[in-house]
């Protein structure tokens, strides 16, 4: 593959091949199933997946199929297969689902209103990730250009990732004839350290969510009879979650690990190459820190090696316009913890109900309920052929090789992956950077480093053949 020429393709079909394509599927208001009751009838998947098909179909990529597996009562799933040399198998992922909406966007932009500020497009679904079907075949169109060939490729594209995958097993099975068995799996749904590098994920945590209810009565009751005799049902959850996480240190020593020496080293190189950048898009208020911003070492396996709990909403408390002089009868919360990538999600998500379930103070009762887990990842080592397309591809288009860092967030469906394909190499990566605000509002996609992110996942993709 000649590098200026693939530079000057994508130069010269970015807006056609992929920004205008890009813009039209996030127009698109379709949201995982976890989040939209009506998913299986008001067609906005379906619309999603329409998108995409017609984009994949107007590429003229010789052999392409559009397939879509659609079962009653379960998230579909589209497949794009480009048959290539079939030399090597590779499976490209992405995932079609978007998270919530959320208000907060900034002026001018929107969820569903693809906007470019500077050098940023916005939009729900961008980053999150919308891009991988066009990124992906606007790179096999570059290597079609310059008369190479491609390995037989498969976009296996979700539609339920961020409501837990809960159906991936069963659909990979029901579409193992068109995926086969893949030589390498690139997963394109993690992220990126910064932008001036093609970044590799070394790890990801593993995650559990619950909702927890806390109750002591059938209703509340005036503070002013009942105060003093009347357990409080907040303190009793914070008791409770005193218990898995230490109130002063913000440990959870229970759920931790032994790291080994060369994620300590990964901590050490990442630290020395960023800096206080590892949390300055953190947002924290004047005159606030993070934990161990004295010790941005510890702060960087904090992130990616150990357990950490969040509160991430709660019923049971009304507003302040209208809380009234009582005491609650119930609070509900509900968690998330993220756990070392090396631990087995399924058994701590067992052992933390266990933990909140025994000598709940003043006898409280304890209900639980959406509770998942997924477990974490470890990338495995590459083959020599496959690191060195990775590496020079990256050289080629970032003057470096590509860099390897952990991520604290979660891929549950990797570890499945590695269940199902053993002999498949699985690479994680991403476009997302530290401020691309997935999940929340002003999500946004890094025009220039995916001008760089496509050719270089094109020579991989021809150096794979």
């Amino acid at each position: 593959m000649d590098t200026e020429k693939s530079k000057k393709f994508i130069e010269d079909n970015f807006q056609s091949m992929f920004l205008d394509p890009i813009s039209e599927f996030i127009k698109v208001p379709n949201l995982t199933p976890s989040f939209d009751p009506e998913f299986q009838t008001n067609g906005l998947i379906e619309q999603a997946i329409d998108n995409v098909k017609g984009y994949a179909e107007s590429m003229d990529i010789p052999g392409l199929k559009f397939h879509v597996h659609n079962e009653e009562g379960r998230a579909p799933m589209a497949l794009i297969e480009i048959p290539g040399n079939g030399k090597k198998n590779i499976m490209v992922y992405g995932h079609l689902d978007k998270q919530p909406h959320m208000e907060g966007w900034t002026e001018g932009t929107g969820p569903t209103t693809p906007t470019i500020i500077g050098d940023k497009l916005y939009g729900r679904g961008s980053t999150d990730d919308g891009y991988v079907s066009f990124a992906t075949l606007t790179a096999v169109k570059n290597i079609l250009d310059q008369g190479q060939e491609i390995p037989r490729i498969v976009l296996v594209l979700e539609a339920e990732e961020e409501s837990g995958s809960k159906d991936l097993v069963y659909l990979l099975e029901k579409c193992k004839d068109i995926i086969k068995t893949p030589d390498v799996c690139l997963c394109c749904d993690s992220g990126a350290l910064d932008y001036k590098t093609l970044w590799l994920t070394s790890s990801l945590r593993g995650s559990m969510g619950m909702n927890v209810k806390v109750s002591i009565a059938k209703d509340a009751f005036h503070s002013g009879i009942c105060g003093g005799a009347m357990p409080e049902t907040f303190r009793i959850a914070n008791n409770l979650l005193d218990r898995l996480e230490d109130p002063i240190t913000k440990r959870m020593e229970k759920f931790e690990v032994e790291i080994e020496d060369r994620f300590k080293e990964e901590a050490k190189n990442i630290v020395g190459l960023v800096g206080t950048d590892l949390y300055k898009d953190f947002k924290l208020l004047e005159g606030c820190r993070p934990i161990h911003h004295d010790n941005l070492e510890e702060m960087y396996l904090n992130i990616n090696w150990r357990p950490a709990l969040a509160v991430c909403g709660a019923d049971g408390l009304p507003t302040l316009s209208k809380a009234g002089n009582v005491v609650r009868a119930s609070t509900s919360l509900r968690l998330k913890i993220r756990l070392p990538p090396s631990l087995d999600a399924k058994e701590m998500c067992d052992e933390v109900v266990k933990t909140l379930s025994e000598d709940v103070p003043f006898g409280a009762k304890i209900e639980f309920d959406d509770v998942s887990s997924g477990s974490g990842w470890v990338m495995k080592d590459l083959k020599e052929e496959t690191s060195k397309a990775i590496h020079e591809s990256s050289e080629e288009f970032y003057e470096k090789k590509a860099g390897l860092y952990g991520i604290g967030g979660s891929i549950p469906f990797l570890k499945t992956l590695e269940g199902i394909y053993p002999e498949t190499e699985i690479l994680a990566m991403g476009v997302g950077g530290n401020d691309c605000n997935i999940h929340a509002p002003d999500e946004t996609l890094d025009i220039p480093y995916m001008k760089k992110f496509i050719p270089t996942l094109s020579h991989i993709l021809a150096k794979m053949a």
